[in-house]
C-alpha cells in the first residue's frame, strides 16, 4: 500500500467500495453533461463495469480519512482498439493504461486526478512496465490538460463504441534511481528511451571499449541498441535479465546487469562496463555489490557469476574485491574483435555469502 499524502491512502478497490465508487462515477457523469463532453454516457461506465473491474483486480481508489474520493483502473491486459490506431506508438512493448478515472465532486481541483495517474506509474514501475498509455476524448478538457502536464506525448487516434474517436497518448515512465554508495551516483533500470544516450556515449569511447566488449562493433546505430533494449524489455519482470544505467545526475557512466539466467537452479551472471572518464571511484564494485543484493532478495538467486578476460585487470579486480570466489580459468573463453581468443577467468559468490554483507557492516 502506498501512501501520497499523511491523510490519503492508495489502494486496490474493495466490494465494500461499489456504492461510493458508483456515486462518484455520477458525479462525472453530471460534470461531463453540464460541460458539454460526451467521454460518458447513460450506459457507459455501467456499475457491472464497476464489479468487474474489482473482481480482476484492476479497480483503484484514493481514501481521504477512509472516505473513498477517487477510483480508477490500472490495467495491464491491454486495450483492443490500440491495435488499430490511426497515427503510431513509439513500440510495442507491454503497457499500463488507466480508465474510468473519476474524482469525487468535493476533491476536484486538488490534484487528485494527477496524484492517481503517479500511483498508476508506481504500479507499472512495480510489475517492470515503463510504457503508458491513455486515450480521451477531444472534448474532455480536464483530462487533455492531465495529460499535458504529466509529459504524454499525441500518438493519433483511436475509436471506441459507436465509431466515437479519440485522442491517444503515451509516455515512458521512468524507473527510480537508487543510490550505490558513492555521492552522487546512482542506478536504474534502462528504458527503450535511453537507447539513443546509450548509443552516443559507446560511440564517443568506441575504440576503447571494443578492446575487451566484442558486442561494440556490432553495435552500429541507436537502432541496434533500441532492438536491444526491445528484446530485454519484452520479457515479463520475473523472468527478465534487467540492464541498468550508471548514472552521475542524468548523465551515464556505464551499463550493468544481468544475463544466461538459468532461474530452475536459481543462477546468474553478470556483466558491466564503465566509460573511461569514470574508472578508478569504485562506481562498478558498489554497482555489483548492489545487483547481487538485489538478485538474492528480489529473485531469490543462490548463485551469482561474473567472467573475466584474464588479462583484463580492472575487470578482474572487481569480484576479487567483492568477496567472489575463483573457481577457474576458461581457456579460449572469448573472443575479441581482434581476432584473438582469450582465456577467461570465472568467479562466483553465493547467496549466503551475500547476505554474510550485510551482518559484516551491522
Amino acid at each position: 500500500m502506498a501512501t501520497s499524502n499523511i491523510s490519503d491512502t492508495f489502494r486496490k478497490a474493495e466490494k465494500t467500495d461499489i456504492e461510493r465508487i458508483w456515486q462518484i462515477i455520477g458525479q462525472a457523469k453530471a460534470q461531463m453533461q453540464r460541460l458539454g463532453s460526451q467521454q460518458w454516457d447513460e450506459s457507459y461506465p455501467a456499475i457491472e463495469h464497476i464489479r468487474q473491474d474489482i473482481q480482476d483486480g484492476n479497480g483503484y481508489v484514493i481514501c481521504r480519512e477512509d472516505q473513498v474520493v477517487a477510483y480508477g483502473v490500472i490495467s495491464f491486459d491491454g486495450e483492443p482498439v490500440y491495435k488499430e490506431i490511426e497515427g503510431k506508438w513509439s513500440n510495442n512493448l507491454p503497457y499500463v493504461i488507466v480508465h474510468r478515472l473519476a474524482i469525487a465532486d468535493e476533491m476536484k481541483r486538488q490534484g487528485m486526478a494527477k496524484q492517481f495517474m503517479l500511483q498508476a506509474e508506481e504500479v507499472s514501475r512495480k510489475k517492470g512496465v515503463y510504457n503508458f498509455r491513455v486515450d480521451t476524448k477531444y472534448d474532455n478538457t480536464y483530462m487533455l490538460r492531465l495529460i499535458d502536464t504529466l509529459g504524454f506525448r499525441y500518438c493519433g487516434e483511436v475509436y471506441y463504441r459507436n465509431n466515437s474517436a479519440r485522442k491517444a497518448f503515451e509516455k515512458t515512465i521512468r524507473p527510480h534511481s537508487h543510490p550505490i554508495g558513492i555521492s552522487g551516483y546512482t542506478i536504474r533500470e534502462a528504458t527503450l528511451m535511453d537507447a539513443v544516450p546509450i548509443f552516443e556515449v559507446i560511440d564517443k569511447d568506441r575504440e576503447d571499449l571494443r578492446i575487451w566488449l566484442p558486442f561494440v562493433d556490432s553495435l552500429k546505430s541507436a537502432v541496434d541498441e533500441e532492438r536491444f533494449l526491445q528484446s530485454v524489455l519484452a520479457v515479463p519482470y520475473e523472468q527478465r535479465d534487467p540492464v541498468y544505467i550508471l548514472e552521475q545526475g542524468e548523465t551515464i557512466c556505464g551499463l550493468a546487469g544481468f544475463h544466461f539466467s538459468d532461474a530452475p537452479n536459481h543462477r546468474t551472471e553478470i556483466g558491466y562496463w564503465l566509460l573511461p572518464t569514470y574508472r578508478g571511484k569504485g562506481i562498478i564494485t558498489h554497482a555489483v555489490r548492489y545487483l547481487c543484493q538485489w538478485a538474492v532478495c528480489k529473485r531469490n538467486i543462490n548463485r551469482i557469476q561474473i567472467r573475466c578476460a584474464v588479462e583484463n585487470h580492472p575487470s578482474n579486480a572487481i569480484p576479487k574485491r567483492l568477496g567472489f570466489t575463483l573457481e577457474g580459468t576458461e581457456r579460449d573463453g572469448e573472443l575479441l574483435v581482434s581476432g584473438e581468443y582469450v582465456d577467461t577467468n570465472v568467479y562466483s559468490i553465493l547467496k549466503k555469502e551475500v547476505e554474510s554483507w550485510n551482518r559484516k557492516s551491522n
